[in-house]
């Protein structure tokens, strides 16, 4: 084996790869579990090689401009909850009305969602 087949790989180079394989959008505790350890996780944020599109997701700063960062957001950050209403037929260009919110349907005994906007 070559020197070069034995060396480890850099812990940003192995966060980054984590997060191409989950197309390029991660929550924290998916990092995580995917083996990123925390401080990889700032030192990517730091360097600007991810943003932080809310608190506990974030994104590889080199990907293209998402079209729905809030829908984005929303669908990470709230587990078992549908996109609907204004938002969906928005989303898949079914009206002309642009949504100020993202409604979001949750089950009927879930506690209501609350998040909090970033930027």
């Amino acid at each position: 084996m070559a020197a070069a087949d034995n060396e480890i790989p850099d812990p940003e180079d192995r966060a980054q790869a984590v997060f191409r394989r989950h197309g390029g959008v991660l929550r924290t505790s998916d990092a995580l579990a995917s083996g990123v350890p925390p401080r990889t996780l700032y030192e990517l944020r730091d360097a600007g090689l991810i943003e932080q599109l809310s608190r506990g997701v974030y994104r590889l700063a080199d990907l293209p401009a998402m079209d729905a960062p809030d829908l984005a957001t929303v669908a990470l950050r709230v587990t078992g909850g549908i996109i609907c209403l204004l938002s969906a037929l928005a989303f898949h260009e079914l009206t002309t009305q642009i949504p100020h919110e993202v409604y979001l349907a949750v089950r009927e005994h879930e506690a209501r969602p609350t998040l909090n906007y970033r930027r």
